[in-house]
């Protein structure tokens, strides 16, 4: 019988997805088979970092849905690598042997297996997590079926939990403390990353980040795992608490309810100058731009909003360039990736203001 759907192209890769597809945000499972068109820049990112970074051997696309990530990534930064593209629903695995077949992938292969019984008998070099919700459940397997210096990728779309706006999910799902806050995106993904740590050293393997970023409505992580108590300890040795006086906007880290969560960079410098953006991706500027971010961007937690300070001395916001000319002759600063009227600086809070007010 044959499949239902259309044929779309994105990047130079042509995809069969079922009729009814989401086109934004999150979106609500429609039919058996997920496809979002909103997440072809977290793919995008995917294909580049595939082109430049990334070397595994072997692949996991281990919850793929329609196969997109996997297909992408085979037909457009063909290397010495292969790719079992896995989903536990039969009528998605059949999108996926379609997907392949269409795309001529010889390093690609479906799969139709529940996840955790796959990654019990088989190894993998690169696994990667995209559920709908939350990747937590699915973490210990992953790092079970990892190898020695393996990279786990992970996607989570509940940024609500993460952020703030559902404390109780938060504790519950990633045992730690969340808060509402003009930086949540940044606190939220630095929680999920710190349980990801902690469920490592569970199992005498360290963490070290080499990108992790916010986009759109979910979190995205790409993590070294390492094999070893000392590395164990010195990722946990990066967990921390942190507070924020929203009176203040005094950000103090090392202390306070928030947490625990990741205090260490979010880049891996090295992973970073490598990195290069490929032609003919779909989001073509949109992922050159980011990376161009990515590669000035401070390990400085946590970043400050514009808004935020503007609001707080009871001004307009300055010229964004201006202020970070301003902010830049003092000490150092990015922008973020996290928002486009955020910046990092290692200047103390004080001098920020100051500054501030300078150019208001």
């Amino acid at each position: 019988m044959s499949l239902e759907g259309s044929i779309i192209r994105e990047g130079s890769t042509e995809i069969l997805v079922p009729p009814s597809i989401s086109e934004r945000g999150p979106g609500k499972r429609q039919g058996r088979v997920f496809f979002n068109r909103q997440m072809a820049f977290n793919r995008d990112v995917s294909v580049a970092l595939f082109q430049s970074v990334l070397r595994p051997r072997r692949c996991l696309d281990a919850m793929a849905a329609t196969g997109a990530r996997g297909i992408r990534i085979c037909h457009e930064a063909p290397g010495q690598f292969h790719f079992i593209i896995n989903d536990k629903d039969p009528l998605a695995s059949r999108y996926i042997e379609e997907n392949v077949r269409r795309n001529s992938l010889e390093n690609a292969e479906s799969r139709n297996e529940d996840l955790r019984c796959l990654l019990a008998h088989e190894i993998f070099d690169l696994i990667d997590l995209d559920p709908f919700g939350t990747p937590i459940p699915f973490i210990p397997a992953a790092l079970q079926g990892m190898s020695r210096k393996g990279v786990l990728a992970v996607t989570a779309t509940d940024t609500a939990s993460l952020s703030g706006t559902h404390p109780g999910k938060c504790r519950r799902r990633y045992m730690a403390n969340s808060q509402r806050n003009p930086f949540m995106h940044e606190s939220g993904l630095r929680i999920m990353m710190g349980t990801i740590v902690r469920m490592a050293a569970q199992e005498d393997k360290g963490v070290t980040p080499l990108l992790c970023y916010y986009s759109d409505h979910y979190f995205r992580l790409f993590l070294r795992v390492r094999e070893g108590a000392g590395v164990a300890d010195a990722s946990l040795a990066q967990l921390g608490m942190m507070s924020y006086d929203p009176s203040t906007g005094r950000r103090a880290v090392g202390e306070g309810r928030m947490g625990p969560m990741w205090l260490g960079p979010l880049m891996g410098r090295g992973a970073m100058a490598e990195a290069r953006v490929p032609e003919g991706l779909e989001c073509q500027e949109r992922t050159r731009q980011h990376f161009e971010i990515w590669k000035e961007e401070l390990d400085v937690p946590f970043y400050y909003e514009t808004n935020e300070i503007a609001a707080m001395l009871k001004l307009s916001p300055p010229n964004r360039e201006e202020l970070l000319g301003a902010l830049g002759s003092r000490g150092h600063v990015s922008r973020t990736n996290f928002s486009p009227t955020g910046f990092r600086t290692d200047l103390p809070l004080e001098e920020v203001l100051e500054t501030f007010r300078s150019v208001c």
